[in-house]
C-alpha cells in the first residue's frame, strides 16, 4: 500500500494560535484526507515547540515557568485542531520526554560523523526567528521578518557544518529528487545555495539559554531551538526506541510549513538528515500569510481574526471552505468579512446546498425516495472533475481542487435548469428517471470530493444521496442573518 505521511510546523507557544495556523492546520488536514480517499497508508503529525528564547523570555514576562507557558497554550493549539475536525494522527510537544529523547539520538548520530565543532562567535540574533542574521539581510538595522533590531551575542557554541551540503541540496533540489512548492520559494532556496551556505550555530550556552534540550555529554549547552524542533518529525515515529512507524512512514513525504520558515525545512533539516545518515524529506510545501481586510493584521488596527470566534459566528466547515477556497495554497491570501458572507451564500448555500436538496427533494416527490436507472449525460462531466481534482491536489493546490468540485455542482444546477424535472413530471415520468439519477450521481460525487474540504457537510450530503432511498436532511447550510 502506498504511505503518505505529511507534518505540519509545530506551532511555537510563547502565544496562542491565530488564523495562519488554522490555514496550516486545515491545509494539512485537506492533504491528508484527500490521500485517505485514495485508500493510501497515511499518517498525519501535527503539535508544538515549546523551547527557545522566545518561550523563556515570554513566560518572564508573565511570571510563570517556560513549561506552565508551555502547557497552557499547548492545549489551545490541541483544541484548535479538534474543533476544526482536524483528523491528525499524533501531537507531538517537543517537552515530551520521547521528543527529547530522539532529538539527543539524531544529535549523537550527526556528532559521530564528525558534523559539529565548537567555537566561539559573535554574531547578531533575532529571538523573533530564534536565529543568528547576518547584516546584510537587515532592513534598516531591523530584521525583515520582526521589523526589530537583533541583539549582539558573543558566546561559546557548537556549530553545525552546513556549508559542506551546499553542493548535494542544490543537486536533489534541481533534480527534484527534493520537492519544494510553490516554484517561488524553491527559486529562493536555489539562490540562497547559489550563494553558499554557511555554518550554523546549533547550541546556545545554559548561562545564556537554560530552557531547552541538554546537548548529550554537555552540561553546560542546550541544542539550538531549530536544530530541537525540526527532529520533532522523526522523534514523534518513536525514533528514540527504533519503533516499527519510523519504518512504515519515514521520509516524510510532505513537510508543510510556512512561507517564512522555508530555508530552515529546506536547507537545515535535510543536512541535518544527510549528515545522520538518513534519509530526507521527500517534499516541502510553502504556504503564504493571510491579511485581515487587506491589512497586515495587527492589535493595534484592531483587525486580527480570532480562529475560536469565526468558528463560533460561522461553524466549522465554512470557515475550512473559506480558507481553502479563497487562500491561494502556495501564496498570500486575505480573510474579509463581506467576502465571506459572499462565499458562504454564493457557492456553499445557492451552488452546492440548494443543488442536493432539489435534487433529493425531487427524488422523493416524484419516485418515493428511490433513485431510478441513469444514462450517460453527466458521465464525462463528473470524470473531468475528477481529474482536474486530483491532478490539482497532487500539485499542492487545494483551491484549483474545490473548484473543480463547484464547477461540478454548477453543471449539476445547469442540468436542472436545462431539463426541467418539474415540468418532465408532468408529461413523461420515462424521461424523468435518468435526469433525476444523473443528479443523484452528480450529488454523490460532489459529497466524495468535499470529504477532504468540509467533511461533516460531506457526510451529510452522502447520507441524503446513497442510501435504497435518498433521505432529505436539514439544511447543509442554513440562512445567516
Amino acid at each position: 500500500m502506498t504511505k503518505f505521511y505529511l507534518t505540519n510546523a509545530i506551532a511555537y507557544t510563547n502565544a496562542g494560535p491565530h488564523i495562519g495556523h488554522l490555514l496550516e492546520a486545515i491545509q494539512g488536514d485537506a492533504l491528508t484526507r484527500y490521500h485517505r480517499l485514495q485508500e493510501h497508508d497515511t499518517r498525519f503529525l501535527v503539535g508544538t515547540d515549546e523551547h527557545g528564547t522566545k518561550m523563556s523570555a515570554t513566560a518572564k514576562e508573565k511570571g510563570v515557568t517556560p513549561q506552565a507557558l508551555a502547557d497552557e497554550n499547548s492545549e489551545i493549539f490541541r483544541d484548535l485542531h479538534v474543533k476544526f475536525n482536524c483528523a491528525n494522527d499524533d501531537f507531538i510537544r517537543t517537552t515530551d520526554d520521547l521528543h527529547k529523547r530522539g532529538a539527543q539520538k539524531l544529535w549523537k548520530m550527526i556528532d559521530a560523523a564528525g558534523k559539529f565543532y565548537e567555537k566561539e562567535y559573535e554574531g547578531l540574533y533575532c529571538s523573533g526567528c530564534e536565529a543568528f542574521v547576518v547584516k546584510k539581510d537587515l532592513v534598516e538595522g531591523n530584521c525583515p521578518n520582526h521589523a526589530r533590531p537583533p541583539e549582539l551575542l558573543k558566546e561559546t557554541n557548537i556549530f553545525f557544518k552546513l556549508s559542506e551540503y551546499t553542493d548535494v541540496l542544490r543537486e536533489k533540489i534541481e533534480s527534484n529528487d527534493f520537492v519544494i512548492k510553490p516554484q517561488s520559494r524553491r527559486n529562493e532556496i536555489l539562490s540562497f545555495l547559489k550563494e553558499g551556505l554557511h555554518d550554523v550555530s546549533f547550541s546556545r550556552p545554559k548561562s545564556s539559554l537554560a530552557w531547552g534540550v541538554d546537548v548529550p555529554g554537555r552540561d553546560d549547552q542546550v541544542m539550538y531551538v531549530w536544530g530541537d524542533a525540526l527532529s520533532n518529525y522523526l522523534t514523534a515515529l518513536g525514533f528514540a526506541d527504533d519503533d516499527a512507524l519510523v519504518e512504515q512512514y519515514w521520509p516524510a513525504d510532505v513537510h508543510l510549513v510556512g512561507k517564512d520558515i522555508t530555508r530552515f525545512h529546506c536547507l537545515i533539516w535535510p543536512a541535518m538528515l544527510l549528515a545522520a545518515g538518513l534519509e530526507m524529506p521527500k517534499a516541502v510545501y510553502a504556504h503564504g500569510f493571510i491579511t485581515s481586510e487587506g491589512q497586515k493584521m495587527s492589535k493595534s488596527i484592531g483587525n486580527v481574526v480570532d480562529p475560536f470566534e469565526i468558528l463560533e459566528e460561522w461553524g466549522v466547515d465554512p470557515v475550512r471552505y473559506f480558507l481553502l477556497r479563497e487562500i491561494p495554497t502556495g501564496d498570500d491570501g486575505d480573510f474579509s468579512k463581506e467576502r465571506f458572507a459572499v462565499v458562504y451564500k454564493d457557492e456553499l448555500q445557492n451552488t452546492i446546498g440548494n443543488l442536493v436538496r432539489r435534487v433529493v427533494a425531487m427524488t422523493i416527490k416524484y419516485f418515493d425516495g428511490v433513485t431510478p436507472e441513469g444514462n450517460d449525460d453527466l458521465k464525462q462531466p463528473i470524470a473531468d472533475a475528477w481529474s482536474g481534482y486530483e491532478s490539482s491536489f497532487e500539485d499542492f493546490n487545494i483551491k484549483k481542487a474545490i473548484e473543480h468540485c463547484l464547477d461540478l455542482a454548477r453543471v449539476g444546477n445547469s442540468y436542472v435548469d436545462d431539463n426541467k424535472p418539474w415540468e418532465l413530471a408532468k408529461t413523461d415520468m420515462e424521461a424523468l428517471k435518468p435526469v433525476l439519477a444523473n443528479l443523484i450521481a452528480l450529488c454523490t460525487n460532489v459529497g466524495y470530493m468535499l470529504q477532504a474540504i468540509i467533511p461533516e457537510s460531506a457526510e451529510k450530503i452522502l447520507e441524503q444521496v446513497t442510501g435504497e432511498t435518498v433521505t432529505l436532511g436539514e439544511q447543509l447550510f442554513p440562512h445567516k442573518e
